[in-house]
């Protein structure tokens, strides 16, 4: 796949000083020293705990022909012997830049995609319905920051027709960035939940911070829009209030069964799909979708109201959606060498997120024991205590032989979770590490089946590999 930037397009787009200039042309950029960095652009990102202009020469080893830095080292002076060296004031602001000169100088369309929940799974099953008809690109894992979002887009290579870029935030204004980096010509909200709600006051911030992806969109980007939550459906009216043109929908509701662009019910669910049926466009279908979890049924809608959006046909994406699968970490059914099945639910965590995992569970018909382990849900600032006595309640209403509990929260949780009739076995600890050292996980056999799910950061994949899950594969 072509990929060429020369140094004057960087100089253009990051209005950088050329310290030398040894390599005219780069076939990559890269951030990451343990990688393959052959005839790429290094760029040299600072931050909280790493500054990569430490690391020049290593870049240099790993094959890099051109350094992006904001200072040079005088003991880095001899690599302007090997290598093209530009210096511009600000290594992530010309990264930025760097990938929203990309975006312009690719003839292709570009989604963005945000929500509280469900934005990655939706991303992954965008792209696989879109890969049915186009070549196409999109964000890796969650690539979905200040500086994912222009890896992504620096990824794009000329055979791609349409791209996929994942946006988050943790604070007002990072999602306008985004944004405004990638000038996305379709954007969608997924949902607004109870996520980061401690940094942004509350699930209204939460709402005020997403709707900057409609905000800040380019004029003629087409806009999706959920019309089945509460914080999306009033962005709709805004928007329509606003005169906007391009609008499209979806929804579940019956009341919207006749207006909305992609209109979908749930109508089976069992541990290996969700059957759906309802209209994409104006085509009538039903069709079983290879993922686990009644709320994935709003990320068929979006992802498929995204497709509709791109130019593909009702028949098209109904014949597509069979293709969509989660990835790592979310909803992934795993076997166990004892024959008993584990749902590994642990890439992210939020209150909305764990009370759907909970409620899935719950459906599910037990002959051996239903085991739970749980993690701390993260950045929910003053939610925190709340959200982690609301998620006690509702463990204890699902039947669990045997609850462990993993994070800061732990005796909060504990407290509630037994004043609220849990009366089986219940094991607590701070961190993955101290529950392995001081504690044995409960022995699986053929009939169990358990839950893990928690956020990223409290790893709680240690814990399922003591499980000896087959085929699974590390992050």
């Amino acid at each position: 796949m072509s990929w060429n930037l020369s140094i004057g397009e960087i100089l253009n787009a990051t209005h950088g000083k050329a310290l030398s200039q040894i390599k005219a042309k780069f076939s990559g950029v890269g951030t990451d020293t343990r990688a393959d960095l052959t005839g790429k652009l290094f760029v040299a990102l600072r931050g909280e705990a790493h500054d990569a202009h430490l690391y020049l020469d290593k870049a240099v080893l790993a094959g890099a022909t051109g350094l992006l830095v904001d200072k040079l080292d005088p003991k880095f002076e001899s690599l302007k012997e090997k290598v093209s060296i530009i210096e511009v004031p600000d290594t992530l602001k010309a990264f930025q830049n760097l990938g929203q000169f990309w975006r312009r100088k690719m003839n292709l369309k570009v989604v963005g995609i945000t929500g509280s929940n469900g934005k990655t799974t939706t991303k992954e099953f965008t792209a696989a319905i879109l890969a049915t008809k186009y070549n196409t690109h999109y964000s890796k894992g969650s690539f979905n920051n200040h500086w994912g979002v222009p890896i992504s887009l620096l990824e794009i290579t000329s055979e791609h027709e349409v791209a996929v870029i994942e946006m988050g935030m943790n604070a007002f204004g990072e999602i306008e960035t985004l944004t405004k980096i990638a000038e996305p010509d379709i954007v969608v909200v997924t949902m607004v939940g109870q996520t980061q709600g401690g940094a942004l006051g509350g699930i209204e911030g939460v709402a005020k911070a997403k709707e900057e992806i409609y905000k800040f969109a380019p004029e003629n980007a087409l806009q999706i829009f959920n019309l089945d939550n509460k914080y999306t459906l009033e962005m709709y009216e805004r928007a329509k209030l606003s005169g906007k043109n391009g609008l499209l929908t979806f929804s579940s509701a019956d009341a919207a069964a006749d207006f909305a662009d992609v209109f979908l019910k749930l109508v089976h669910s069992d541990e290996n799909s969700i059957m759906v049926e309802g209209k994409i466009g104006q085509v009538q279908g039903r069709t079983r979708v290879p993922v686990y979890g009644t709320h994935n049924a709003n990320n068929v809608m979006a992802a498929s109201a995204v497709a509709y959006a791109c130019g593909m046909s009702g028949f098209e994406i109904w014949a597509a959606l069979p293709n969509c699968k989660t990835g790592w970490g979310r909803n992934q059914w795993l076997n166990t060498q004892s024959g008993a099945r584990v749902l590994f639910d642990a890439y992210n965590a939020s209150p909305d997120s764990m009370r759907a995992a909970l409620s899935n569970f719950a459906l599910l018909a037990k002959s051996g024991k239903k085991i739970a382990v749980l993690g701390e849900m993260r950045e929910l600032g003053e939610q925190t205590g709340p959200a982690h006595l609301e998620l006690a309640r509702e463990v204890a209403k699902v039947g669990f032989d045997e609850v462990i509990f993993i994070g800061p929260s732990r005796e909060q949780f504990a407290k509630e979770l037994k004043a609220s009739g849990f009366s089986n076995k219940l094991v607590i600890s701070d961190s993955c590490e101290h529950f392995l050292a001081s504690e044995k996980l409960p022995v699986l056999h053929q009939s169990d089946i358990a839950l893990i799910k928690g956020s990223r950061g409290i790893q709680l994949e240690l814990l399922l590999k003591q499980w000896q899950p087959i085929d699974f594969g590390g992050k």
